[in-house]
């Protein structure tokens, strides 16, 4: 889900006031076989820490990941369930302004909450860019048959209600074609004169992480990231969400998937249409059942990976910085479902 609400939103943090830890050495063996993290201080989860790591630097050029490592205390079971439905919109701090589930197959009342009337200046700006967007020319991720479309709806007319309505029609025409087709119906943007998939930059980013690719083949297979699969043979969450990504409105459309593994389970979020701003983004996690102070709760890691055009001008310590305020904002998204996670 998403760093780049606030330049991708995301993050969380622990606030567990128990006394022991008690794990079965598996989960933590495993995680280490796969991921940046060979020192895991369980105890040091358990006292509220994220292990977080910026992912190696990338020959692919608009790509950045980043992994974090936290403990749930609910089961694993639990667990996986909340990080699939989980709406992050009630906290401000994430800057989500509404976050909606879609119906399969999807309809247009789906996107009736897709309000353009709201104060927040970033929704102000995706107005303006929505406007200002000709058949020839614009600054959203469209292709050219969708600009055609939003000109000719829109009308150089900046009525919110009007500007709502036409991006709701765009936005059913790319969810259905997903929802049919899988990634077969990612269509690829007109970006800057070229031709950009999603699942390509996704895939990209993956081909330069085998031994995360191969700890998590048995989703990315039934979903299509790896494989010759396209079309999922898991039924995900759908949903889409409008939020501020480094002070432009951005509207996204996702998937979210899970997949019972033995006893642990596989979850991938993925955006598989994003306005602007950035191309895609997929988020992973690995859930497995620990115990926390004699009751059951959950080992989650966690790895993010983005897609955005700006990365590709961005070199050294600059994408090192651009790591830094990815983890920032996944480490607040993680704070506020371990907080529910909790109190409820």
């Amino acid at each position: 889900m998403r760093w780049l609400a606030v330049f991708y939103t995301v993050g969380i943090c622990c606030a567990l006031s128990v006394a022991a830890l008690a794990a079965d050495p598996g989960p933590v063996e495993s995680l280490k076989s796969f991921s940046d993290f060979q020192q895991v201080d369980l105890n040091r989860l358990l006292s509220g820490d994220v292990l977080s790591e910026r992912g190696s630097l990338m020959d692919f050029p608009n790509g950045i990941s980043a992994q974090t490592c936290f403990v749930v205390p609910v089961s694993a079971e639990e667990t996986a369930k909340r990080l699939q439905l989980w709406d992050p919109s009630p906290h401000g701090e994430l800057k989500v302004f509404a976050f909606h589930p879609l119906h399969t197959p999807c309809e247009l009342a789906d996107f009736q909450q897709l309000d353009f009337k709201m104060s927040q200046r970033p929704v102000r700006w995706l107005l303006e860019k929505t406007v200002a967007s000709t058949p020839v020319k614009s600054d959203l991720n469209l292709t050219h048959d969708e600009a055609q479309q939003l000109a000719a709806c829109v009308q150089k007319r900046a009525d919110p209600q009007k500007v709502s309505d036409c991006w709701a029609k765009l936005l059913l025409g790319r969810a259905s074609a997903f929802q049919q087709k899988g990634l077969d119906g990612a269509q690829p943007y007109d970006a800057a004169g070229e031709s950009v998939s999603p699942p390509i930059q996704l895939r990209t980013m993956l081909r330069e992480q085998l031994a995360i690719a191969h700890e998590f083949s048995p989703i990315l297979k039934r979903i299509g990231l790896l494989g010759n699969e396209t079309t999922p043979s898991l039924t995900p969450f759908y949903y889409w969400t409008i939020f501020d990504a480094d002070y432009h409105g951005t509207i996204s459309l996702g998937a979210i998937y899970q997949l019972a593994v033995g006893d642990h389970f596989q979850l991938v979020d993925m955006e598989y249409y994003v306005s602007g701003n950035y191309y895609t983004s997929a988020t992973l996690f690995e859930v497995w059942p620990v115990e926390v102070g004699g009751k059951p709760g959950a080992l989650v890691w966690r790895g993010d990976f983005f897609a955005a055009p700006m990365l590709a001008f961005t070199k050294g310590t600059e994408r090192i910085a651009y790591g830094a305020l990815m983890l920032q904002d996944i480490k607040k998204e993680i704070h506020f479902f371990q907080v529910e996670a909790k109190t409820r």
